[in-house]
């Protein structure tokens, strides 16, 4: 059992109610961005869907890529503690749909290949939860193709996932965020012998 269900049953010793993630979170597809959109002088951030595979984990505290404004017409806008996730991949193993946090103070643009979910439950809880192993073969159902994997969103936003009170999911969150520095220091702690 992971650490995240331990906590749940923990401070939900009466249960949590389960709600599919589509009435959790809007979903909000990314559109007309690609690589050929960035600009060394650009002034309009950008995050591009491939980027969320080598760039970003977990939070996303600052924006790489960059483009014109003119450059893009009818773009998706992400906005703080947005949730975004790439929905296709060349392979599964590449964690298709694997969710970030974004944190920045200023909005950016999403390409397409990508989903935006706004909410508003605590991004870090949903963080945790939509990046679990337990949720990762929830999600791997959702997914189809043979080349070229892709995200069946409307099955995907199907899935039943636990709610617990705000006052749980920030508790939650302090004690992952917690342990997950503390592994993180005593990685690197023996990497360094």
């Amino acid at each position: 059992m992971s650490k995240l269900n331990e906590l749940i049953q923990k401070y939900c010793p009466n249960g949590v109610e389960y709600k599919p993630l589509g009435e959790v979170c809007k979903s909000i597809r990314g559109r007309g961005l690609s690589k050929q959109n960035i600009t060394i002088d650009g002034d309009t951030p950008i995050i591009l869907y491939g980027e969320l595979y080598t760039k970003y984990n977990g939070y996303i505290t600052e924006v790489f890529s960059k483009t014109h404004l003119a450059k893009i017409s009818k773009g998706t806008v992400i906005s703080y503690n947005d949730l975004v996730l790439p929905i296709s991949s060349t392979t599964k193993e590449a964690q298709i749909g694997r969710v970030a946090v974004y944190k920045c103070s200023y909005d950016a643009y999403i390409s397409g290949d990508s989903l935006l979910l706004r909410h508003n439950e605590n991004a870090g809880y949903l963080l945790y939860l939509l990046n679990s192993k337990w949720f990762e073969n929830l999600k791997m159902k959702a997914t189809k193709g043979t080349t070229i994997n892709h995200l069946d969103i409307k099955k995907f936003l199907q899935i039943q996932i636990p709610v617990p009170p705000l006052a749980v999911q920030e508790e939650i969150v302090r004690i992952l965020d917690n342990f997950t520095l503390l592994t993180a220091e005593l990685t690197a702690e023996l990497t360094a012998r």
